[in-house]
Protein backbone atom coordinates (compact mmCIF):
# COMPACT_ATOMS: atom_id res chain seq x y z
CA UNK A 1 0.00 0.00 0.00
CA UNK A 2 3.12 2.42 1.00
CA UNK A 3 4.24 1.94 -2.57
CA UNK A 4 1.54 2.90 -4.47
CA UNK A 5 0.90 5.99 -2.47
CA UNK A 6 4.44 7.31 -3.35
CA UNK A 7 4.05 6.28 -6.90
CA UNK A 8 0.67 8.46 -7.02
CA UNK A 9 3.30 11.42 -5.59
CA UNK A 10 5.80 10.57 -7.67
CA UNK A 11 3.55 10.77 -10.85
CA UNK A 12 1.28 14.14 -9.37
CA UNK A 13 4.75 16.13 -8.49
CA UNK A 14 5.94 14.84 -12.15
CA UNK A 15 2.88 16.02 -13.68
CA UNK A 16 2.87 19.14 -11.42
CA UNK A 17 6.38 20.39 -12.33
CA UNK A 18 5.83 19.68 -16.60
CA UNK A 19 2.99 21.72 -16.40
CA UNK A 20 4.43 24.48 -14.48
CA UNK A 21 7.67 23.86 -16.91
CA UNK A 22 5.49 24.07 -20.10
CA UNK A 23 3.37 27.02 -18.78
CA UNK A 24 7.28 28.81 -17.80
CA UNK A 25 8.86 27.86 -21.41
CA UNK A 26 5.71 29.34 -22.92
CA UNK A 27 5.66 32.82 -21.33
CA UNK A 28 9.36 32.59 -22.19
CA UNK A 29 9.06 32.60 -25.62
CA UNK A 30 6.59 34.18 -26.07
CA UNK A 31 7.03 37.41 -24.47
CA UNK A 32 10.07 38.32 -26.45
CA UNK A 33 8.74 37.33 -29.55
CA UNK A 34 5.48 40.00 -28.54
CA UNK A 35 8.18 42.45 -28.29
CA UNK A 36 10.12 41.95 -30.97
CA UNK A 37 6.94 42.19 -33.28
CA UNK A 38 5.99 45.06 -31.85
CA UNK A 39 9.15 46.98 -31.97
CA UNK A 40 9.25 46.08 -35.93
CA UNK A 41 5.14 47.47 -36.40
CA UNK A 42 6.91 50.67 -34.90
CA UNK A 43 10.02 50.70 -36.79
CA UNK A 44 7.93 50.19 -40.14
CA UNK A 45 5.38 52.75 -38.84
CA UNK A 46 8.29 55.12 -38.29
CA UNK A 47 9.99 54.63 -41.86
CA UNK A 48 6.66 55.39 -43.03
CA UNK A 49 5.89 58.39 -41.02
CA UNK A 50 9.49 59.68 -42.24
CA UNK A 51 8.78 58.92 -45.96
CA UNK A 52 5.33 61.27 -45.99
CA UNK A 53 7.09 64.26 -44.20
CA UNK A 54 10.10 63.66 -47.24
CA UNK A 55 7.18 64.15 -49.60
CA UNK A 56 5.07 67.13 -47.79
CA UNK A 57 2.18 64.42 -46.65
CA UNK A 58 1.09 65.58 -43.47
CA UNK A 59 1.51 61.91 -41.46
CA UNK A 60 -1.82 62.84 -38.79
CA UNK A 61 -3.73 62.27 -41.32
CA UNK A 62 -3.12 58.52 -42.21
CA UNK A 63 -1.81 58.04 -38.89
CA UNK A 64 -4.81 58.91 -36.46
CA UNK A 65 -4.81 57.24 -33.32
CA UNK A 66 -8.31 56.01 -33.05
CA UNK A 67 -9.92 54.50 -29.58
CA UNK A 68 -12.14 51.61 -30.62
CA UNK A 69 -15.68 50.99 -28.41
CA UNK A 70 -14.10 48.01 -26.60
CA UNK A 71 -11.14 50.25 -25.35
CA UNK A 72 -13.60 52.64 -23.75
CA UNK A 73 -13.45 52.27 -19.80
CA UNK A 74 -16.79 53.62 -19.76
CA UNK A 75 -18.13 50.41 -21.17
CA UNK A 76 -16.41 48.40 -19.10
CA UNK A 77 -17.32 50.33 -16.16
CA UNK A 78 -20.80 49.76 -17.04
CA UNK A 79 -20.95 46.50 -18.12
CA UNK A 80 -19.34 45.06 -14.92
CA UNK A 81 -21.40 47.17 -13.00
CA UNK A 82 -24.85 45.85 -14.48
CA UNK A 83 -23.10 42.78 -13.95
CA UNK A 84 -22.36 42.60 -10.33
CA UNK A 85 -25.82 44.38 -9.60
CA UNK A 86 -27.40 41.75 -11.42
CA UNK A 87 -25.56 38.96 -9.22
CA UNK A 88 -26.14 40.94 -5.98
CA UNK A 89 -29.85 41.13 -7.02
CA UNK A 90 -30.38 37.47 -7.88
CA UNK A 91 -28.46 36.35 -5.02
CA UNK A 92 -30.59 38.57 -2.42
CA UNK A 93 -33.90 37.38 -4.72
CA UNK A 94 -32.52 33.51 -3.86
CA UNK A 95 -32.65 34.66 -0.21
CA UNK A 96 -36.33 35.51 -0.29
CA UNK A 97 -38.08 33.04 -2.92
CA UNK A 98 -35.43 30.11 -2.26
CA UNK A 99 -35.66 29.93 -6.16
CA UNK A 100 -32.82 28.10 -7.99
CA UNK A 101 -29.63 30.70 -6.99
CA UNK A 102 -27.45 29.70 -9.88
CA UNK A 103 -30.28 30.19 -12.49
CA UNK A 104 -31.29 33.59 -10.65
CA UNK A 105 -27.45 35.10 -10.22
CA UNK A 106 -26.76 34.04 -14.01
CA UNK A 107 -30.42 35.72 -15.89
CA UNK A 108 -30.19 38.61 -13.40
CA UNK A 109 -26.16 39.24 -14.06
CA UNK A 110 -26.71 38.83 -17.66
CA UNK A 111 -29.90 41.09 -17.93
CA UNK A 112 -28.73 43.62 -15.52
CA UNK A 113 -25.21 43.42 -18.14
CA UNK A 114 -27.58 43.88 -21.42
CA UNK A 115 -29.26 47.16 -19.49
CA UNK A 116 -25.79 48.47 -18.63
CA UNK A 117 -24.40 48.27 -22.50
CA UNK A 118 -28.16 49.66 -23.20
CA UNK A 119 -27.51 52.69 -20.94
CA UNK A 120 -23.83 52.70 -22.39
CA UNK A 121 -24.72 53.00 -26.50
CA UNK A 122 -27.37 55.65 -25.16
CA UNK A 123 -24.44 57.58 -23.63
CA UNK A 124 -22.08 57.03 -26.35
CA UNK A 125 -25.12 58.31 -28.92
CA UNK A 126 -25.98 61.18 -27.11
CA UNK A 127 -22.52 62.58 -26.02
CA UNK A 128 -21.26 62.65 -29.94
CA UNK A 129 -18.24 60.04 -29.22
CA UNK A 130 -16.62 58.51 -32.73
CA UNK A 131 -14.21 56.15 -31.75
CA UNK A 132 -14.01 53.92 -34.51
Amino acid sequence: MQTEQLIGLVIGGVAVVGGLAIGGIAIAVSVPWAMKEKLAKLDIRNKERMAMLEKGVDPTIIFKESKGVGQDPMLWGLLLAGMGLGIFLGYMLYLITKWDRIVLTNSLGVLFSGIGLIIFSLYHKASGDQHA
